[in-house]
């Protein structure tokens, strides 16, 4: 059985993350992606929040097939627990290294 390519995205957000905890924002962005691409589309991409670089950036892998539907969904993520947000995907990698390198 052949390991999954992942895809690496460097997303920042508008509003950053400090008044909110991170469980709880994590859970957010997960049930809004799940509404975005649909269950199967997000089963497949696999989403998760892998490091949170700084207070308003964090690195979210998907599968390399998906990764595209990842990115969408997160431009029409626009509100989460009750406030504006804007969600950009700055850089996108197959590794994480390669993300944070200026």
């Amino acid at each position: 059985m052949m390991r999954e390519k992942r895809r690496y995205l460097l997303v920042r957000q508008s509003e950053p993350i400090a008044d909110v905890s991170r469980r709880d924002f994590e859970s957010e962005l997960y049930k809004e992606l799940l509404h975005n691409i649909g269950e199967v589309s997000y089963f497949r991409a696999n989403p998760k929040i892998v490091k949170f670089v700084s207070d308003s950036d964090f690195i979210l892998k998907c599968n390399l097939a998906k990764y595209k539907e990842t990115i969408v969904a997160l431009t029409f993520i626009k509100r989460m627990s009750g406030r504006e947000i804007g969600l950009y995907t700055l850089k996108s990698s197959g590794t994480i290294s390669a993300l944070i390198k200026p």
